[in-house]
């Protein structure tokens, strides 16, 4: 088939990627491509690292991290240099007992996995933490390398910015994915009202003295370290869903600096730190969790074409892009197959 991917930030360059080693033709289409920055372009601003957020309850969401996890592994054992993906310790801390913290589903799935003692807790309300080896994605490194991947399988590039789902239905066009983010929420013929941003902000510093991740969730602050192969780190962070604001606030600055020295102490060496780069993004989240679907429209002249939607996946999107993109293919070609019965 000829397919037309919708996007290109970590979900549509797995899409892609997965469609052209399955023998389809496939022309990207996207207004940004790796190496663009843009607030309207989110792959670029992930920390990116493996921190399951699926819940004991959601087998769907456990198997795309669970993919994702295997993945990213390989890629930290076989090509670490070309895709910026790293093993690392990952710690974990929350101030709140629940199934997922008490008996969390991935300790079977990760590598290492110990519960970390009390006495290391950094903080008196913090109640569990997870200790486990993580995997880390270095987000601009690892799109680009994405992109000499499908380039390589035979992917065309069209720079365009989609206005409606519509104007790609060329009549050499067999079947479309739609893989926009929070691009969705305006996408003409979409316009999922259930996406929102989620705002981020962090800090790049330079730091490769840092090799643990480590995140702690505690009093509704959400505070990480990520660090990446190429000696920086990404001191984070802030979860504010609806706000679109796409400036650096200074004092939330100072609180993920606050925040970041509090949890790792080591941090800094009593050196001031080299910062690179203040970053915003916008997380594409979706009321109700990530919409992979089918759903038929109709050309100008009347004739159907399936769309495969792949979007909202918030800030879980680098972790389940494997998994999900395994998912949405095979939905892909299910429902050609199921419509090619019907004709």
């Amino acid at each position: 088939m000829h397919v037309v991917v919708i996007g290109c930030g970590v979900t549509g360059l797995t899409n892609t990627y997965l469609l052209l080693q399955n023998g389809h033709k496939v022309t990207l289409v996207s207004k940004w491509f790796p190496g663009d920055r843009s607030i309207e372009y989110a792959s670029p601003f992930a920390g990116a690292h493996w921190r399951t957020m699926a819940p004991n309850n959601d087998l769907l969401l456990q198997k795309f991290d669970t993919v994702g996890y295997q993945k990213f592994l390989e890629f930290a054992r076989t090509c670490p240099d070309e895709t910026g993906v790293k093993t690392t310790p990952g710690i974990d801390y929350y101030d709140m007992l629940t199934p997922e913290t008490e008996n969390p589903w991935f300790k079977d799935v990760v590598e290492n996995f110990s519960f970390v003692p009390a006495n290391e807790f950094p903080y008196p309300e913090v109640k569990v933490g997870h200790r486990y080896t993580s995997l880390l994605i270095n987000s601009p490194q690892y799109l680009t390398w994405l992109l000499r991947q499908v380039l390589a399988k035979g992917a065309q590039l069209k720079r365009q910015a989609v206005e409606s789902i519509h104007d790609v239905f060329d009549d050499s066009v067999d079947t479309v994915m739609n893989c926009t983010g929070l691009g969705a929420l305006s996408l003409g013929g979409v316009e999922d009202r259930n996406m929102f941003p989620t705002r981020g902000q962090t800090i790049l510093v330079q730091a490769s003295h840092i090799k643990p991740t480590i995140t702690c969730i505690r009093n509704g602050t959400f505070t990480y370290l990520i660090p990446r192969a190429d000696g920086t780190l990404i001191l984070g962070g802030t979860s504010q869903p609806h706000d679109y604001n796409d400036q650096v606030d200074e004092l939330t600055s100072q609180g993920i600096l606050a925040r970041t020295q509090d949890i790792c102490p080591d941090l800094t060496k009593g050196q001031p730190l080299k910062v690179l780069r203040h970053n915003v993004g916008r997380r594409p989240t979706r009321q109700g969790g990530v919409r992979i679907e089918n759903q038929v429209y109709s050309r100008s002249n009347g004739t159907p074409i399936m769309v495969t939607h792949a979007y909202g996946h918030g800030g879980f999107g680098y972790q389940s892009s494997w998994g999900a993109a395994e998912h949405a293919v095979a939905l892909l070609e299910k429902g050609a197959v199921d419509k090619a019965s019907k004709l």
